[in-house]
């Protein structure tokens, strides 16, 4: 339905501060409409969920004692992943600043490596070499013999339906 340029939107619904509106005659409408409004804040997600690993043919990976290994992260409605965005959002700016037309591969990997390494909580069931903490998940995401991992990793933690505080695990 096409609305004329002066003509208002139609409403479902009043405003608090109408509730005592005019009902059309310059009058005030003597009832009274109760808004109910919906609280979205009920949506909000997780802030971190665990994501399933699977190997390059799409099994699920399973460690020397038969679990099944994973990667817990923060999502995008997390503090820790809107810094990791915005350290990562500021340093592509800082080289396009600088005259720089395109990341070379081995400056964009790390700079992706370093972004998931900040938004892991955790490896579950597996390690990396010797390391821990930020330097082992630094390290894992810029191997490429098991890219496939920071493929996962990278898709699922941007999807924000895998943080629903519903969602199992992916």
């Amino acid at each position: 339905m096409r609305r004329k340029a002066n003509q208002a939107p139609a409403v479902d619904f009043l405003l608090p501060s109408l509730e005592e509106g005019v009902n059309g005659t310059g009058n005030p409408s003597s009832e009274k409409r109760e808004v109910i409004m919906f609280d979205i804040s009920k949506l909000a997600v997780a802030a971190t969920s665990t994501i399933d690993l699977e190997d390059p043919n799409g099994e699920p990976l399973i460690n020397d004692t038969g679990e099944t290994i994973s990667v817990t992260v923060y999502g995008p409605g997390s503090k820790q992943f809107q810094k990791a965005s915005g350290i990562r959002n500021r340093a592509i700016l800082d080289y396009v600043r600088k005259g720089g037309k395109k990341l070379k591969d081995d400056e964009q990997r790390e700079l992706d490596a370093d972004f998931l390494a900040s938004c892991t909580v955790s490896f579950n069931g597996f390690g990396y070499k010797d390391l821990t903490g930020y330097e082992m998940f630094k390290n894992a995401y810029l191997d490429p013999s098991i890219g496939f991992v920071s493929e996962q990793v990278n898709k699922a933690i941007g999807d924000w339906a895998n943080f629903t505080q519903a969602s199992p695990k992916i």
